[in-house]
């Protein structure tokens, strides 16, 4: 690759541990709503990654249940609200990696599928927003992860070449988007059921740490 320039970050879990938070939400509501229960396993197979368009077609089509993406927004919102989504934690070396880029002065750009007021609810707590030169949210694309606009729009904001840019994700939706946009890419994840699904990625680790070792190589 060219010398590294740039590291676009993924938000929920790469960045955040955000998905026990988004499942005990959820769980609830399937529950409620449609007398389906799942199980942590369960949610990062089927819905972990995803866009909240994704899991209410998934809903619809691959279990049949009657509902609308307008209505799971306002169910799950209004249950974000009540659990405080300030009380999510960072992922192991996140403020670590961010400070290390920084010091390397490489630009630092945030690509996600959650919207604004989630990255400025979360990161803002972690006293993290300063480190990103801009953020690439829900509400800034028609077309979010797997579909690469949200990388296209980074690399455009840039204006830098794939080639020079890492991607940091940790599932086969982001990652399909980064690489189809043309980026170099580093996969985060323990989980089993994700990594076998990253058979198209080179570079696969089990947390920050070990993605900031491979990036000391690339500057």
């Amino acid at each position: 690759m060219n010398k590294l320039q740039s590291v676009l970050f993924d938000l929920d879990g790469t960045l955040i541990d955000s998905e026990y938070f988004y499942f005990k939400n959820w769980a609830p509501i399937l529950k409620q709503e449609f007398d389906l229960q799942i199980t942590y396993d369960d949610w990062i197979r089927d819905f972990a990654g995803h866009t909240l368009a994704h899991n209410v077609k998934r809903l619809v089509e691959d279990y049949g249940y009657d509902t609308t993406e307008e209505h799971m927004w306002k169910r799950t919102r209004a249950a974000y609200a009540d659990s405080n989504m300030s009380d999510i934690e960072l992922m192991p070396f996140a403020k670590d990696i961010l400070v290390y880029l920084k010091a390397n002065n490489i630009r630092i750009g945030l690509v996600t599928s959650s919207y604004r007021s989630t990255v400025d609810t979360v990161l803002g707590k972690h006293k993290l927003l300063d480190y990103f030169e801009f953020f690439v949210t829900r509400e800034c694309v028609e077309s979010p992860k797997p579909n690469p606009e949200p990388y296209r729009l980074a690399l455009t904001k840039l204006g830098l070449a794939g080639d020079s840019c890492v991607a940091i994700e940790d599932t086969i939706t982001g990652s399909r988007s980064a690489l189809d946009a043309g980026l170099q890419l580093i996969a985060v994840t323990k989980q089993e059921v994700e990594r076998a699904r990253l058979t198209d990625v080179d570079n696969i680790v089990e947390n920050l740490q070990q993605a900031k070792q491979l990036l000391s190589d690339w500057i």
